[in-house]
């Protein structure tokens, strides 16, 4: 009869044994897994520097658009056309002088920004 008490309870122990493993896992996997709590404050993090990144370039592509419309032939703008000419061949009339200047540097960080 002992004998009987003894398997029910290895077979007792053992079944709560899986059973405690089975929750372990699946705790871990909600935490730390792929589609966890913590992927998914990397993947909010990665949303939102990607719609950053994103109204960067709208911003830029805005600015593009609006210049080339202003070359475009129907909209011509004649000192913005005379002004990239310029610029891109390097060039300038014989009675001018051209100054070139570099971007002003950026200021080091401070340690507290």
């Amino acid at each position: 009869m002992a004998d009987r008490f003894a398997r029910v309870r290895y077979r007792t122990v053992i079944v709560l044994l899986t059973c405690a493993l089975g929750l372990l896992y699946v705790g871990y996997q909600t935490v730390q897994g792929e589609r966890g709590v913590l992927g998914l404050v990397e993947r909010s993090a990665e949303v939102k520097r990607a719609r950053a990144e994103v109204a960067t370039l709208a911003a830029e592509r805005q600015t593009l658009e609006r210049r080339v419309s202003q070359l475009r032939n129907d909209n011509l703008d004649l000192d913005l056309l005379d002004q990239e000419a310029r610029r891109l061949l390097n060039l300038g009339h014989p009675d001018e002088e051209v100054l070139f200047h570099e971007a002003p540097a950026r200021p080091a960080p401070q340690a507290g920004e």
